[in-house]
């Protein structure tokens, strides 16, 4: 999708209302033209409708008027950026800074060295307010170019520039880490993998460092880089009941010393979702209602400005819960729902998570040959290439065992060999072992089948539970190995019967 179609289907209705009240203000033409336009990408499916808005506004679709729209698309898209960063100044303090360096600007074009250096003065208090270091760089510098035009204490102005470049370099450093080691968590989907222990390390060096330097801070904002770091620790050692306690007394005094702003609104958000995951983990799911009833209602504060980048947590929640309750018709319903919400699966990768949602769904309902159908989309969705190549080997482990109870037995074996083919390395690796003596088992049942030959179930089933560990309830690898194997022994009970009533044996 285009930037243009993108900026446009994300606009909050107030973010609408003001680029109309200020596009109406003028009755030119092509300002016309840019409201029509703006109003048929906002309708949806505007790629089906492209060529006749543009035959509407020129009466043509030839090379020359495809250039003139074009031009048109570029005006929309300026105009479009502009109002947003009219309308959002009101009430983003992180966007004053900014603004005061560009009045600053403004008045040294124009010989206003004094009104240049007052605006350079407002925009330093506000960025030492909010820890805005890089901004404060920009402003320093500003600063020592004009004491060619103005009286300025150059010496003052280069030692506070010294300071906050060494906070700069100590943050660059630290949060690079961080930024690396926190989106392979997510790739991962907050469950522990074969690279666990090096990252602790990593991160507790990390999390040593922001506490000894933590005077640096005069805003919420270091007070947040230890937050995710402390969370990103507990993840992977699956301390879930620390990361419950710990993200909910972290909330309480946030809230009680009045530092959630919308500038950290997503810091807000994203304790909740912390917190939420933990409580899945050890499925306290009762627990979990009323904080994911909270976060439903927080991803539309400040006119739902984070509401695109988080609904997907609140609604993927939500589906968990249901379905591990018992609920799976209400679970099925939702996600379907989210899945056809542009709002919602906002990241590609989003999507590719709630892909994988819906054909664990279809499998619990029994309906195969969906699921394999969801699967096979993923694996050309542009999503699953951003998804953990741990995540892409369960996936793959999961299509087979879909393909088998599908009585696809052909096509069951040749996902094996493809499987075989291309995690060569990880079926050798011992923690793997699990997965690949599972997979075994469902080769040897499905080549079986094949056959019109028995297996001995019973005592593979017996052997798989005695020499591992029970797999994790939402865990990566999608399904329960070990009940999986039990529903094909307990004809009485399928998989999703057994899934819900271990659900709330760990419940208890």
């Amino acid at each position: 999708m285009d930037i243009l179609e993108r900026i446009i289907e994300n606009l909050t209705s107030d973010e609408v209302r003001r680029f109309k009240i200020l596009s109406n203000r003028f009755k030119a033409d092509e300002e016309k033209k840019l409201l029509v336009l703006f109003d048929a990408i906002r309708s949806g499916n505007f790629k089906e409708v492209e060529e006749t808005i543009v035959r509407q506004l020129y009466g043509s679709t030839d090379a020359k008027t495809k250039n003139t729209y074009y031009r048109l698309r570029n005006k929309l898209l300026s105009n479009l950026e502009k109002s947003l960063l009219f309308y959002h100044y009101n009430y983003k303090n992180s966007i004053e800074s900014l603004s005061n360096l560009q009045l600053s600007m403004l008045y040294q074009e124009r010989g206003l060295y004094r009104e240049a250096y007052y605006s350079l003065k407002k925009a330093e208090k506000v960025a030492l307010d909010l820890d805005q270091f890089q901004i404060l760089e920009v402003i320093y510098d500003d600063m020592v170019r004009l004491a060619i035009h103005h009286d300025v204490d150059i010496d003052q102005v280069i030692e506070r520039r010294r300071v906050n470049q060494e906070k700069i370099d100590f943050l660059r450093a630290n949060s690079e880490v961080l930024g690396m080691l926190t989106q392979g968590l997510m790739r991962r989907n907050f469950s522990r993998s074969r690279t666990s222990s090096s990252v602790i390390e990593t991160l507790e060096q990390v999390q040593s460092q922001l506490e000894v330097h933590k005077h640096l801070f005069h805003s919420a904002s270091g007070r947040i880089m230890v937050l995710r770091t402390v969370v990103s620790i507990l993840i992977q050692k699956s301390a879930w009941a620390d990361l419950a306690n710990y993200t909910e007394r972290m909330y309480q005094e946030f809230e009680e010393e009045k530092l959630f702003q919308i500038e950290n609104h997503p810091t807000r958000l994203m304790l909740r979702i912390w917190r939420i995951n933990a409580l899945h983990k050890m499925l306290r799911l009762e627990e979990a209602e009323p904080v994911i009833e909270a976060l439903g209602k927080e991803i539309k504060l400040y006119k739902r400005q984070n509401y695109n980048e988080f609904a997907f947590h609140y609604f993927s929640a939500s589906v968990f819960s249901l379905k591990h309750s018992g609920r799976l018709q209400d679970a099925d319903t939702l996600l379907k729902q989210a899945l056809d919400n542009s709002e919602i699966i906002y990241q590609e990768i989003y999507e590719a998570y709630l892909l994988i949602s819906l054909a664990d769904q279809y499998f619990c309902q029994e309906i195969y040959t969906e699921a394999i159908r969801v699967i096979s989309k993923l694996e050309t969705h542009p999503g699953y290439l951003m998804l953990d190549e741990e995540l892409k080997f369960f996936i793959h482990v999961f299509k087979i065992v879909n393909f088998f109870f599908a009585r696809q037995h052909s096509q069951a074996e040749q996902a094996a060999k493809s499987l075989r083919q291309k995690y060569k390395k990880m079926l050798k690796d011992e923690f793997y072992a699990k997965s690949e003596r599972f997979l075994d088992i469902i080769l040897r049942l499905n080549t079986a089948s094949m056959e019109g030959k028995r297996v001995m179930l019973r005592s593979a089933y017996e052997s798989f539970v005695r020499d591992f560990p029970p797999s994790e309830i939402g865990g990566n690898e999608i399904i329960m190995y070990e009940i999986c194997l039990q529903s094909l022994l307990e004809e009485e009970n399928n998989y999703y019967s057994l899934l819900t009533r271990e659900a709330g044996k760990q419940t208890k």
